[in-house]
């Protein structure tokens, strides 16, 4: 079999790795695409990417250290929006932690100039306000992680800009979708996909210790996320969990053909690949 033949030291060591980085420092890829613009906007822009993994990159957005940072990256697809008074682009947005969040946008708008520079501040800021939203909302999941609702400081903050960019009447488009989007986050409707997030990862921190509580904790993890998928079916960050982390499950209770089967209910359309291990 195929997952079978993964080296087993390489997998556990996937999950330490996890485990070490909770005092999230970032560390962020930025791949631009300048295609769209005029040829004076796109050498203009030629060190866009660069400039915004600095800003990313040289922050401590958690007033904690740590060793290994957590990858982040981001794909942005530029179009221009200028005014006759200055820069302006609009952007198509995708954010991902390399693993099972991504978040995809469309409706992003802001000035831009070469000779911006780039600041980290409480006051709201059209370009910088959104990267500071999506960061948030990354770590929000990150930190969900570690411990019941242990992301909700970080939602917060992202919260906090979503209000402050409500008033900016220039540049408002998609901010309404993304306060909605981060209720939806901290509302009572997604407790049970927090919860599901906080019982797997508790038990993948007993990897060197406890076989036996490994699979209590995740067995509790699957059966949540049965829950969410009979409330709804098309939960997005569940879908994406599952696309990241069915090969780790399977791994887990590959001797386990009860909680096999009831990954088959859950995930259909990975089926074959679950019955494999029956």
């Amino acid at each position: 079999m195929f997952f079978k033949k993964i080296s087993l030291i390489c997998f556990w060591g996937t999950i330490l790795f996890c485990f070490s980085t909770y005092s999230q420092s970032l560390e962020s890829g930025v791949t631009l695409t300048l295609e769209l613009l005029p040829m004076e906007k796109q050498e203009k822009l030629r060190e866009f990417h660069e400039a915004i993994e600095r800003y990313i990159d040289e922050h401590d957005w958690t007033g904690h250290g740590s060793e290994e940072p957590l990858t982040i990256t981001i794909n942005l697809q530029l179009q221009e929006a200028s005014s006759s008074f200055e820069d302006r682009y609009s952007g198509i947005f995708m954010i991902s932690n390399n693993s099972d969040m991504q978040y995809y946008d469309k409706y992003w708008r802001f000035p831009y100039s070469p000779e911006t520079m780039l600041e980290h501040s409480s006051v709201y800021h059209p370009f910088t306000g959104f990267i500071d939203f999506y960061i948030y909302v990354i770590l929000g999941g990150e930190f969900d992680k570690l411990g019941p609702m242990l992301g909700t400081p970080f939602y917060e903050k992202a919260r906090q800009v979503a209000d402050q960019a409500l008033f900016d009447a220039q540049f408002s488009t998609g901010w309404k979708e993304r306060s909605e989007f981060i209720d939806r986050l901290m509302g009572e409707e997604n407790k049970l996909f927090r919860k599901m997030k906080d019982q797997y990862y508790l038990g993948l921190s007993y990897v060197e210790d406890d076989d036996a509580m490994v699979k209590k904790y995740c067995r509790e993890a699957v059966d949540l996320m049965e829950k969410i998928f009979k409330k709804d079916s098309e939960h997005k960050d569940a879908i994406n969990f599952l696309k990241a982390h069915h090969l780790e499950i399977i791994e887990i209770f590959q001797d386990e053909p009860d909680v096999l089967r009831k990954m088959i209910r859950i995930d259909p359309d990975r089926s074959d690949t679950y019955k494999k291990y029956l």
